[in-house]
């Protein structure tokens, strides 16, 4: 069994098939092969960046192996990448590919990409709403947002009301005022909802160390779940001195690249909850790895979901599997919204929590009717 082309489709952001709330670029990629299995993988949020690499380089590499080889072609991969640098748009590439492969073995077997990975944990996926919200501003409407979503069963939220204030001063310092005002969407929830609604506060790794230590001590008042990527990745040391002043729980993060990443911030004991994004982080492979690791620190896993339906539906196998799952992200907008237009099956919330996928594979396939869609572009690379 041979791959035998490389497929990418890109969305014109301009269109209403994808988010046109932020500057997020979805790729979506299908791998073809010579037995008619094809599968289905993504990535984001640079298109032309990692649609680059996936034609290049990774096509060079992959086009004419099995499939079915998912290690060894991560594994090469990775070898030929840390030749330049490890991260970045080949990484993201890799993720994607690493989906799609994950696709093919399910699909091949006759079994959900959950039942590859060891079974299920559970019969439903509980999840929290990371509120890019099209109905709701959080920090104008905070509590009518908090209110929606308890009237939807999800009794979990995420919320940033600090970042528009970093920029000020490169986040070097939060002046009193600036903090009070990041502060008061977080107080109205509370004391509308009370702890009906667990709120988790991400900082999108914007802070100094200094000031970080201020916010967190100020959000602490209010009892978060997490604070999430408090301050910029690249010194573990920093997070761990971080780690020693506070006993809210730190949920480090998306921005890791690689199991080995995930190793070092581990070996910092500052991670309460892991937090990895397959599309960045190297797919199912990594994803997998990541949450054994964390289960054999007695830490658990919540799984970054802030791209498009097939990160969707790759979470929700990742989360079904490992026995260490806090809660999925999700975001309610995108999949009761344009996550529809994309695929040919959607996966959303119920009284709070997601199903299982069903199906083998991922479950999902890419809607071919958009294929002569004006606002998509198709591009494929073969043997």
């Amino acid at each position: 069994m041979e791959i035998t082309s490389i497929e990418t489709i890109t969305f014109d952001p301009e269109s209403d098939l994808t988010d046109t709330e932020r500057d997020i670029q979805i790729t979506m990629l299908r791998v073809h092969t010579d037995h008619g299995v094809v599968g289905l993988g993504e990535t984001f949020p640079l298109a032309g960046m990692e649609c680059a690499a996936l034609h290049g380089p990774i096509a060079d590499q992959v086009i004419g192996r099995d499939p079915r080889n998912v290690e060894g072609i991560r594994d090469d991969l990775v070898t030929y990448f840390n030749y330049y640098g490890h991260a970045g748009a080949e990484f993201r590439a890799m993720s994607g590919l690493d989906i799609a492969l994950w696709d093919i073995k399910g699909k091949l077997a006759d079994e959900p990409i959950y039942g590859l990975l060891g079974g299920k944990s559970r019969e439903e996926i509980p999840t929290y709403n990371t509120c890019y919200d099209l109905r709701y501003d959080f920090m104008e409407q905070p509590v009518e947002l908090a209110e929606s979503l308890l009237e939807e069963g999800i009794t979990s939220m995420k919320i940033w009301p600090f970042d528009e204030f970093a920029a000020e001063t490169r986040g070097q310092r939060i002046t009193d005022a600036n903090l009070e005002a990041g502060l008061e969407p977080i107080r109205k929830i509370r004391e509308a909802v009370g702890n009906r609604m667990e709120i988790a506060v991400e900082f999108h790794g914007l802070w100094a160390l200094t000031p970080a230590k201020r916010l967190v001590d100020a959000v602490s008042t209010y009892d978060p779940i997490w604070v999430e990527d408090v301050i910029r990745k690249g010194n573990p040391e920093a997070y761990r001195r971080l780690a020693k002043d506070t006993s809210v729980p730190l949920c480090i993060s998306e921005r890791l690249v690689s199991q080995y990443e995930f190793a070092q911030a581990l070996e910092t004991g500052a991670v309460d909850v892991a937090m990895l994004d397959l599309c960045w982080a190297g797919g199912l492979t990594a994803g997998k790895a990541v949450a054994t690791m964390a289960e054999a620190a007695h830490l658990p896993v919540a799984p970054h979901n802030s791209g498009g339906a097939v990160l969707h539906f790759a979470n929700a196998h990742l989360s079904t599997a490992i026995p260490n799952l806090y809660v999925m992200e999700a975001i309610r907008d995108r999949y009761d919204g344009w996550h529809r237009n994309l695929v040919t099956t959607s996966l959303s919330a119920t009284d709070g929590a997601l199903p299982v996928p069903e199906g083998p594979g991922l479950g999902t396939e890419f809607n071919t009717d958009l294929l002569d869609h004006p606002a998509v572009s198709v591009r494929r690379t073969s043997l």
